[in-house]
């Protein structure tokens, strides 16, 4: 990565956390990187562009291949944006559209050696099931506010607004851990990050 790129990169950062983007952690970007820096991944799937700036972080990171899903239209051309400026737009496809509508059509007849979901979190259990059977073994998935809001872990009876969301992931966490296929890693830094290895 060069300097003009990382300069880049960090106005897009902090523009988002002025304009309340949601856009990868702080947290979940290290752990990305440090991923990226020791298996440096040629395939990838995102389930979630925002603004590209975590697909933008895995381009510059290694030579990979990205295909990235995103429903909003607005949001798409400001990450095909900030692809060009990085001068990497030839190495990312986006899809735009509901990923569970798309998500089969995307994925059919590839394979993935890394995948990063980080859209709507009570996808990521029936998103994380289709995937797996187009996940390289050894492959790896990241996904980020597993523990939403500190309310995931325990039994606690969530507030109302969040119900949804905090049972749905608790379902998934609970079949990521039982799954004899997989291997989870659970950091419990910002609001959860889980890195799933495939056997």
């Amino acid at each position: 990565m060069t300097l003009e790129q990382e300069e880049i990169l960090k106005g897009i950062h902090d523009l988002a956390r002025e304009q309340f983007v949601m856009v990868l952690s702080d947290e979940c970007e290290v752990v990305l990187k440090d991923i990226f820096a020791k298996y440096r991944p040629q395939s990838v799937l995102e389930i979630g562009s925002a603004i590209g700036y975590s697909s933008s972080v895995m381009a510059l990171s290694s030579d990979c291949v990205i295909d990235t899903i995103e429903k909003d239209e607005e949001r798409i051309k400001r990450a095909k944006e900030l692809w060009a400026r990085l001068g990497i737009e030839d190495r990312i496809k986006v899809y735009h559209g509901d990923s569970d509508v798309l998500l089969p059509k995307v994925i059919e007849g590839k394979t993935y050696d890394f995948v990063f979901i980080d859209a709507a979190k009570s996808a990521y259990k029936r998103q994380l099931e289709l995937l797996l059977p187009h996940i390289e073994n050894g492959g790896i998935v990241l996904c980020d506010d597993v523990l939403y809001l500190g309310l995931v872990k325990g039994d606690g009876y969530p507030p109302h607004k969040h119900r949804t969301i905090v049972r749905n992931m608790r379902e998934f966490l609970a079949y990521v851990e039982e799954n004899e296929r997989i291997e989870l890693q659970l950091i419990e830094q910002g609001n959860g990050i889980a890195v799933i290895t495939v056997l």
